[in-house]
């Protein structure tokens, strides 16, 4: 009996054994599973608080450049004007790509994507234009929906240019401008924000030929207020689609004005003028 006693004890005490030991080793896991999760934690808020600082510097740096940039241009007496199309292709693009090769003059496209042919956008670039991003839609509701509506518009636009022309393009126009009142002032620092950290540059313009305004906006009018010279940097809004043919017949014009006031032309690349309606806020 005893001896039976004996060995249950035993059997008894090897199974405490077991489960302390199971007990331990759970708890050690844990908290082993624990201090490593901790750890990668602070890893990753250290190498965001780090790209932070570099973003921030490399903007700085960026500011100093522009700036002195800005100041050598001016001592220089140097004008620059940036002629910009919005919305196309479109049946017209090839009248304005003509246009601009019988002046020996480069401008920027802000292109979508809904409709088109993609293979514009090659004709656009093979001329050494500029070609940047006006979402893919250019359906407000959609663009402005949501931050990730909006970097899903602008990314499949990107995509597309990408793979029809190799480039990887960075700059934007926001459909209506930055300062549209479609987006919240909330929506558009998240976006702004974000078009920052991921390396995208936005411009606006100082310049709107009014275009915009309706589908035969007469050649004069256009003219008048395409053509402003009250600024060294001057962008122009113009669009490329099929209803603004009065926009083609007015082009020539509205270089000829520039070249008289003595101003060179260029394409809008990510060192360009930040022609903004809405600053960059802080970077967040």
């Amino acid at each position: 009996m005893k001896k039976t006693f004996s060995v249950i004890g035993i059997i008894v005490a090897i199974i405490g054994f077991i489960y302390s030991g199971v007990h331990i080793f759970g708890t050690t896991a844990k908290f082993i599973e624990h201090h490593s999760l901790e750890s990668s934690i602070k890893k990753l808020t250290h190498e965001k608080n780090t790209k932070t600082a570099d973003l921030a510097a490399v903007t700085k740096k960026n500011d100093d450049v522009k700036a002195q940039y800005q100041k050598l241009k001016a001592d220089k007496k140097i004008k620059t004007v940036y002629l910009t199309f919005d919305d196309g292709p479109s049946g017209h693009t090839d009248q304005i790509l003509e246009i601009l090769k019988r002046n020996n003059i480069k401008a920027t496209f802000f292109v979508i994507g809904i409709g088109k042919n993609f293979k514009d956008y090659k004709k656009i670039t093979d001329q050494g234009h500029s070609i940047g991003l006006h979402s893919f839609t250019h359906e407000y509701k959609k663009v402005y929906a949501n931050e990730d509506s909006f970097f899903k518009e602008f990314y499949q636009i990107h995509d597309a240019i990408k793979s029809t022309t190799g480039q990887d393009v960075k700059i934007i126009r926001f459909p209506g401008g930055s300062s549209n009142t479609i987006a919240s002032k909330a929506l558009k620092t998240a976006i702004i924000n974000r078009l920052t950290r991921e390396g995208f540059v936005y411009f606006d313009w100082n310049c709107d030929s009014t275009d915009a305004s309706g589908n035969n906006v007469p050649v004069a009018k256009l003219v008048k207020y395409g053509v402003c010279t009250t600024h060294p940097d001057i962008n122009v809004l113009m669009h490329d689609t099929n209803a603004k043919k009065t926009t083609v017949q007015a082009l020539q014009q509205i270089i000829d004005g520039y070249k008289k006031a003595g101003y060179t032309f260029e394409t809008l690349n990510v060192n360009s003028p930040r022609i903004q309606h809405v600053k960059q806020p802080e970077i967040k």
